[in-house]
This record gives C-alpha cells, structure tokens and sequence, in this order.
C-alpha cells in the first residue's frame, strides 16, 4: 500500500535547456507480510496458484526527458505481520545520466536494520540492475517479521544474532534474477515455554539463483545445542543444498546421548513440510533414549542402528529398521513391571522367584543381547517391533542367561514422549 505522500518539482524552463527536478518530502509505503503478496503468478498461474516474486510486474520511471532526477527524503517503510510493525526510514536519489538511463542510490534505517543499495535503471530495456546490495538486520528486533515461516507456527519466538546480505540483483520484464550471500552469527532461538531453544547458530548460504531459488551445493549451518523437549544435540554440522523453489536437500550430523547420531540425506518441499528420513546412530547412550517411552525399562548399555523416521501432517512415525546393543559391549536393565514374566509361570518352577525380582525392578538384569526390530504400519510383519533381551541377573550372574522376546503390537512411536506439543506444524509460505 502507498501512501500518504507528497511531492513538488523544482526547475528552470529555458527553451531546450529546460531541466526539471522531482522532489518527494513525505512517502509511506507499507508492506503486510499476512496478506499475500501483489506478484503475477509464473506462466500464467491460475489465481490462488504460489506467489513467484520473480514474476513480479517491473516498476518503470517514466518521466520526460527534461525531468534529470528525482529525491525521495522523508521515504517510511512500514513493515507489518501477526500484530507487530516496525518502521523503516529509507532515501533514494537518481540522475538522468543519459536519455533513459536512471543511477542513483537507495539508503534505509531503523532499528535493527540497515540496508544500501546503488540502482541502475534503463527505461527502454524496463530493467533495473543493483550490483551491489548490503544489508544488516538485528534478529531479536525482527525475527517475529522476517523468520516466521521458518519457525513453528501458533507459538512465540525470541531470537538474538545478526544477519548479513549481500545480492547483486538484475530485474527485467523476464524476472527477477541475480546472486546472493546471507550470513547469520550468533544466532539463538527459544519458544515460548522454552521446550524448543538452539545456540550458537552460525550460517552462510551463497545462492546462485534468485530466480530458482538455487544455492550452490552442501551450503554450512552449525548449531552449538538445540534442545527440543527431552532430546539434546550438540555439535550439529547441517549441510543444506536449495534445488529450485520446491526442492531442498539436508544433511545432518550430531552428538546426542552421549554418541553419535547422523541424518542420511533428504529432499523435501518447503511448501509441503513432510519428509522421510533415517537415523544412523553410533554409541548412542541407552539411558537417554528409553527416556524417550516412559512406560520402558530403564537401562544403560551403547546401542548402534538405523531408524527411518517420517514426519508427515505434524506426526512422527517409525519406519523398517533395527537397533540393537553394540557388539562385544554389556548393558544393564531395570524392569518396573510385576508380572511381566511371572504370570504365566506356575509357582513351583524353578527360577520363578528370581524372575519376580528381576521384573519388579529389584534386581538388574546384566545383558550382553538387545535387538530391536522396527516395522512400519501396513508392512507385511506382525508387529510393530520385535524385541529380544539376553542376560543374567547382575547379582546371580551363575543363574541364567534368560532370553526374553517382546511383541509390540501397536505403533511403537505412540509410546514415545519427547516434551513437545502434539502436532507442530511448520509454515514455509
């Protein structure tokens, strides 16, 4: 929207040295980041279809020629979304250097942000070109504006970190076009009730295409911690590749619980958040993960595997794959469970009551075997997982081993609880 403004020409008339001068003391532009943006759908998009800012329409300056420039002094940018504005203050000045050839400079500031910008515009081609953009932005002033659809959505973010652009930009009747390098340091972010946060965000993403939204391959973001409910990673290296518009490639690599834990390439569509992925964890500390099912045994021990997982409409779910005890290493488990093993078991067979101890949690079970076996809903196995646990009772080592073998029958991720809500849901429109 634009408006109010003001403007007065100043000049001299003197036959074919007649010059004239446009000045504009007061101009209000505002942009509401909630309501779509005014841009012409690609190809002739159907109404409704995705905004494409590089098909957006390219202003002209068509002034006369004995009009030589044109200042913008009291410009306002005033920048909207979900309740909260910030206003920019911004000055543009251009020259006629030649018929139809427009050179001038665009400065803005405000609080937390900075940007300048020196523009050409060459009327007859209706093509602008910036060589040059530079820009500096304050995330704890305007994280809520410009990150939330990184985020997720219905709940409230503080941030803190800086962020730097450059671009060199072309716009033409085709499109919008050009390159750019953004850069974050010192990047955090915390929800609301801080069950999500992440520190030490540092980040540069070098794209090579406006246009296609394309960067150039495996572009760096390290996170020193990110915390999300009862899962702690530290150390991520996340490699991040943007294919085109609807296309993104990501790589993961981290320490959790004690080991190691790496994300296997994926590609999903931002606009479309659903992605499948697998888990390869190496050493990863038992007791950390049966956190995760509260109704689980406790244990320690250095598990190693691989678990495809899905977040598809806001839920998690478990794919084919096995986790298991690292060869050649002991762990220990404490069941909470009278009656696991004892009720089918008539009470004059031997072994009865050390079995009654073992499952009521009054003594360990010392392992030197745990497999789980994970399948999807809808495959061809019986059950959701398989599980089997081999070993003594750790102060009866001489009695034993005993084998146990569990059937889970229903979806083993709707066991789990990680201390998040239900259903987070990203928006990256």
């Amino acid at each position: 929207m634009i408006g109010p403004w003001e403007a007065q020409i100043e000049g001299s008339l003197a036959g074919t040295d007649s010059t004239l001068r446009v000045v504009v003391p007061k101009l209000r532009l505002t942009l509401d980041l909630d309501q779509p943006l005014p841009l012409a759908g690609a190809g002739g998009s159907a109404p409704g279809a995705a905004a494409d800012a590089s098909a957006m329409a390219t202003p002209s300056i068509d002034f006369p020629p004995m009009v030589k420039s044109l200042r913008v002094d009291g410009g306002e940018l005033v920048v909207k979304r979900g309740g909260q504005t910030r206003t920019v203050s911004w000055h543009a000045e251009f020259s006629q250097v030649r018929a139809g050839v427009w050179q001038g400079a665009f400065t803005a500031a405000g609080e937390g942000i900075g940007l300048t910008a020196p523009v050409t515009y060459e009327a007859d081609k209706r093509t602008w070109r910036v060589p040059a953009l530079a820009a500096q932005l304050d995330l704890a002033r305007w994280s809520a504006l410009v990150l939330a659809g990184l985020l997720p959505k219905d709940d409230a973010w503080t941030c803190a970190g800086s962020a730097n652009l450059e671009a060199a930009i072309s716009w033409t009747p085709d499109g919008l076009d050009g390159t750019a390098a953004a850069r974050m340091h010192g990047g955090a972010a915390t929800n609301s009730d801080s069950t999500i946060s992440a520190t030490g965000i540092e980040a540069e993403i070098r794209l090579v295409s406006l246009a296609r939204l394309a960067s150039e391959p495996a572009q760096h973001i390290t996170v020193q911690a990110l915390t999300a409910g009862k899962i702690r990673l530290t150390d991520l290296a996340i490699d991040v590749t943007l294919i085109a518009r609807n296309r993104i490639a990501v790589q993961v690599a981290a320490q959790t619980f004690g080991g190691r834990l790496r994300v296997e390439s994926f590609e999903f569509d931002p606009a479309v958040p659903n992605v499948r992925l697998a888990l390869e964890m190496d050493e990863i500390g038992a007791q950390g993960l049966l956190a995760l099912f509260p109704d689980a045994p406790q244990g320690t021990g250095t598990l190693v595997g691989r678990v495809p997982l899905s977040y598809i409409d806001g839920r998690v779910g478990l794919g084919e794959g096995r986790l298991g005890l690292k060869r050649g290493t002991m762990g220990r488990i404490r069941f909470h469970h009278p009656g696991l093993f004892t009720q089918a078991w008539s009470a004059w067979l031997p072994g009865r009551k050390l079995l009654g101890q073992i499952e009521a949690g009054q003594e360990e079970l010392l392992v030197n075997e745990l497999s789980i076996a994970l399948h999807p809903a809808g495959s061809a196995a019986a059950h959701s997982a398989e599980i089997r646990v081999t070993g003594v009772p750790a102060d009866h080592p001489h009695q034993g081993p005993f084998t146990f073998d569990f059937n889970v029958n229903v979806p083993l991720e709707g066991f789990m609880n990680l201390g998040l809500k239900q259903n987070m849901r990203f928006n990256f429109q």
